[in-house]
């Protein structure tokens, strides 16, 4: 008989999923996994899910403080106020704390970066891979600010963006503005930062907004080094085109 393990490996986790916000997914997982359990138990002939209820109600509560799952170090930022991670990923502590010792915090998902006494200086996304990364560079920012968009007066991505860009999203409503912010964030991944930018700001000043698959289309042309159409007149003529669908021309050309 297949184990609970085994059944939800099988039903959530293969194929192997691909996820935007490790955050997100995570999020929905306990409600994926009581669907599964609306059927029968195997000898019992009720629902898993009412069983588990009943074995919750005589659990234990949980501790009132949320178990912290991080590592401590103690790291000295160097003249530009920047700690170094795997040797390769770089996280801002502020210039102020140029040659001082810092407290950095690992966590799956982000990095925090305290001064000495245990002030709270800056949180960060967390980065991987053989890649150079840069806590300064605006697009390692926009993950953080996509899961939590309160802060985007005050972010490093709003700060990098063009002044008609920004300007926009400032007007935007908050699920306006998260869902361009998403958008930003997927063709960021896809096609780089720079595209990403010119190619939303070039949708916005063309249609009035920042549609998805017009972006994404945009920055993909700009990342294969493909230019824009352009015509030799402002508009292009019509008229041949007018002509050949006229009655006219098709009861004189014996047409059906």
């Amino acid at each position: 008989m297949e184990s609970k393990v085994g059944m939800v490996r099988r039903k959530l986790f293969v194929p192997r999923p691909s996820v935007w916000s490790l955050e997100n997914f995570n999020a929905g997982l306990p409600d994926r996994c009581l669907g599964l359990a609306t059927k029968p138990h195997c000898r019992k002939d009720t629902e898993e899910r009412g069983l588990f209820s009943e074995d919750r109600a005589a659990l234990l509560p949980l501790p009132g403080k949320r178990f912290d799952v991080v590592t401590w170090r103690h790291m000295k930022a160097d003249r530009y106020g920047v700690v170094t991670l795997e040797g390769r990923h770089r996280y801002s502590a502020d210039r102020a704390n140029a040659g001082r010792e810092v407290i950095v915090g690992l966590r799956a998902l982000e990095v925090e970066v305290l001064d000495s006494s245990g002030k709270h200086l800056a949180t960060h996304p967390r980065a991987y891979g053989q890649a150079s990364t840069n806590s300064e560079d605006p697009s390692m920012q926009l993950a953080l600010l996509c899961n939590k968009p309160a802060s985007w007066p005050n972010s490093r991505v709003r700060d990098a963006l063009p002044d008609p860009l920004r300007e926009w999203l400032d007007r935007q409503d908050g699920q306006t503005r998260n869902e361009a912010l998403q958008t930003l964030k997927r063709v960021d991944r896809e096609s780089g930062w720079a595209n990403a930018v010119e190619a939303m700001l070039s949708i916005l000043e063309s249609t009035g907004g920042a549609d998805r698959a017009g972006v994404t289309l945009l920055a993909a042309r700009l990342a294969e080094g493909v230019a824009g159409i352009e015509y030799d007149d402002d508009r292009p003529d019509l008229s041949e085109y007018d002509i050949a669908f006229t009655a006219d021309v098709g009861v004189q050309g014996g047409g059906r």
